[in-house]
């Protein structure tokens, strides 16, 4: 019966989505037979007044929709591009957890370890006067499912201070006599001596940031490096992820290919630097810098479909992780059956899936579908009508479900894996002239199509020989996909200088 809801659910959709005006500018390589994400994220971003997005989607681990929508910066009408990176806000958190998780496979630290006391892992004087005795009973394994005993519904929330009923951050920082915004130890230090758990650690499950913003001095405490180059070099760089980041709090200090924040609340927060008035939330109301761990990092939404093919539990790309890592973290924690080390869980499809939500900032998701069809979904303004929530739940998990024939290109790779029946190859890439083009004597006679960045075609042709010259002098610098063949496509990004 469930099944039979959401195939009419997503039958309703595709009818709805199609009846509505498609908007938006679109970057990206147009993929044919999926147009109904493109409708349906134009319809999200029209809905919901939302500056810009971006979707990405795998199947079997490849890479086959990397779209942007909207504007990265509505100023000077920059749109969002696939590449684009985005604030991830919690999606950061299961970041954090499979370091965690790599850490305890490498047996520098155990899931049972004890993080507080003299014994603990972060025995440092500044952690040692903690208000709750009950502090020193805290594990990792307790960081990791939420069970470390804060409730930030009851207690607040130290990173947006004022805004969940605590001191701000600015007042944090005074009261511990430290230059704002402070640090994330300055945040940690607070907390421990300032406030008494909601629970018994390990006894009830809450969702918060400073658990892993805790997991995050864990990291570079056993490792000797800092929390953002642990992560970058032990596990990004190998998956080829070069672009993803720890965001940065002010505007002037935006990384390169990163988009404005919007707030359709049009509200104002006090500063984390205590200056006179109000700020917009995402540029100054909370640190992104202390944030790191539990909600800082910033990715495109393609890299994090990268990152998730690579702990998804499925052989069609390989883990890092070992399978009985994998099945630990996905099996539900015992005081919540809905949330394991990493992931929330939907045992029943065996789904696994993780919000993001920054106030005044951004919304998402990350979505790992039992069917080995996954996608990510990147917001760069926060809705103030409807429930935006739902509809991006649609477009991971309603939509998906009408389409009967996936692509079977992948855009992770410059070259897909090479078949036995077809074979090509080009250089120079990156090129200001031309384009050649190598194929077996099988090839010759296909087609080959050349998009920009926003879908469009601008060049098509036949290969007609083994070596096939494309002229591409005419046409403006920056970065195009050539699809070559008809049945076993293969697709290359190839860079126009």
């Amino acid at each position: 019966m469930k099944l039979k809801r959401l195939l009419f659910t997503a039958l309703m959709l595709t009818f709805f989505v199609s009846l509505k005006q498609n908007t938006y500018a679109q970057t990206g390589a147009a993929v044919p037979g999926l147009e109904i994400f493109d409708i349906a994220m134009t319809n999200l971003l029209n809905d919901y007044n939302i500056k810009g997005g971006q979707l990405a989607l795998t199947y079997k681990g490849r890479l086959i929709y990397s779209r942007g929508f909207g504007y990265a910066n509505t100023a000077t009408s920059t749109l969002v591009q696939p590449k684009s990176i985005f604030r991830i806000a919690s999606l950061s958190k299961p970041v954090t957890s499979i370091a965690i998780l790599k850490l305890i496979e490498e047996g520098q630290i155990n899931l049972n370890d004890h993080v507080f006391g003299v014994n603990g892992i972060l025995n440092d004087p500044i952690y040692q006067n903690y208000l709750d005795i009950a502090v020193s009973n805290i594990t990792v394994k307790n960081l990791l499912q939420h069970t470390g005993g804060w409730d930030s519904y009851y207690s607040g929330d130290a990173f947006f201070g004022n805004w969940t009923g605590t001191n701000s951050p600015f007042a944090i920082t005074s009261m511990m006599g430290v230059t704002a915004p402070g640090s994330v130890e300055t945040t940690i230090q607070y907390v421990l001596e300032n406030t008494y758990l909601d629970n018994n650690p390990g006894t009830t499950s809450a969702y918060g940031n400073i658990g892993h913003a805790i997991l995050g001095q864990v990291i570079e405490k056993v490792t000797g490096q800092g929390y953002e180059n642990y992560v970058r070099d032990s596990i990004l760089i190998p998956l080829n992820i070069t672009n993803m980041h720890l965001g940065r709090t002010d505007l002037i200090n935006q990384l390169p290919m990163e988009v404005n924040y919007y707030n359709n609340y049009n509200s104002t927060v006090s500063s984390i630097y205590g200056v006179a008035g109000g700020v917009p939330g995402a540029y100054g109301g909370y640190c992104m810098e202390n944030l790191g761990a539990a909600s800082g990092w910033v990715a495109s939404a393609e890299d994090m479909c990268l990152w998730l093919a690579a702990v998804d539990g499925f052989s069609s790309k390989p883990d890092i992780l070992e399978a009985s890592t994998i099945a630990q973290m996905s099996t539900p924690s015992t005081q919540y059956n809905g949330f394991g080390m990493a992931f929330y869980l939907n045992s029943f499809d065996n789904n696994w899936f993780h919000y993001e939500s920054l106030y005044s900032t951004c919304d998402g998701e990350l979505a790992r579908r039992g069917d080995e069809i996954s996608g990510v979904i990147l917001l760069n303004t926060k809705a103030n009508v409807g429930n935006v929530q739902g509809a991006i739940n649609d477009i991971l998990y309603a939509l998906p479900s009408v389409i009967t024939t996936w692509p079977t290109h992948d855009f992770f790779l410059d070259v897909q894996e090479p078949t036995n029946n077809f074979i090509v190859s080009l250089y120079p890439n990156p090129t200001s002239e031309i384009i050649t083009v190598v194929t077996d004597a099988k090839s010759i006679g296909s087609s080959y199509i050349i998009y920009d960045n926003m879908g469009k075609t601008v060049l098509s042709g036949i290969i007609n020989e083994a070596t096939t010259s494309i002229a591409v002098l005419n046409l403006s610098g920056g970065i195009y996909l050539i699809k070559v063949g008809e049945n076993s496509i293969k697709t290359f990004e190839v860079i126009k200088n």
